[in-house]
């Protein structure tokens, strides 16, 4: 459905996205074509993998980096970095959700094409890095933060949850009230959802 793919357009530092500011990072990109726009295309090459353990929870994702070039209206794609992204979870209840954010801890990158000749990755990894920590996990945690329903009956809300990850599993237990009432007479329902 497209929701793991993003077309980056805007970064804090936009000359990032000129071949201009990359003339000393990757100097035939420049040569070939200078002082041209960019994007960059991120997409998740598979679903993200979830471990949750009792102390905490990680996460890995693969992506596939597009570097692309605009020029003259035409959208040009010169190459490829797949990426694997390493961060960790934290989870919290946001009203009748369950919400979170992630940090990320590390990646690592390889050249999977290139149009413009061998790229020394080692000079592009702290410009890939600035675009996931300012970029890729903002939009992450920005979809995260609004968090995922549980499974409750309409019309009641989740009261003094708690939540309890153990391996393989997240449980939320919780006592539960009338959403429309001050009325404390509360039943107390485990929830358990399972991630793999």
């Amino acid at each position: 459905a497209e929701f793991m793919q993003w077309t980056v357009d805007k970064v804090p530092d936009q000359s990032l996205l000129n071949t201009a500011g990359w003339r000393f990072i990757i100097p035939q990109l420049y040569r070939k074509y200078p002082n041209d726009d960019m994007n960059l295309n991120i997409s998740l090459s598979s679903p993200p993998v979830i471990r949750v353990a009792e102390d905490n929870i990680d996460a890995t994702v693969h992506a596939d980096l597009i570097i692309d070039v605009l020029e003259s209206g035409e959208v040009i794609p010169v190459a490829c970095i797949s990426l694997v992204i390493h961060g960790s979870c934290s989870v919290k209840i946001l009203r009748n959700n369950l919400g979170g954010s992630v940090k990320l801890n590390g990646f690592t990158m390889s050249l999977t094409w290139s149009k413009i000749g061998k790229l020394r990755l080692y000079l592009i990894q702290p410009v890939v890095w600035a675009v996931i920590q300012t970029v890729f996990v903002p939009y992450v945690n920005s979809h995260l933060g609004q968090g995922f329903p549980l499974p409750i009956i309409h019309g009641f809300t989740v009261k003094s949850a708690e939540i309890i990850c153990s391996s393989s599993k997240i449980t939320v237990c919780s006592d539960v009230a009338y959403a429309d009432s001050h009325n404390l007479n509360q039943i107390f329902i485990p929830f358990s959802n399972r991630y793999t």
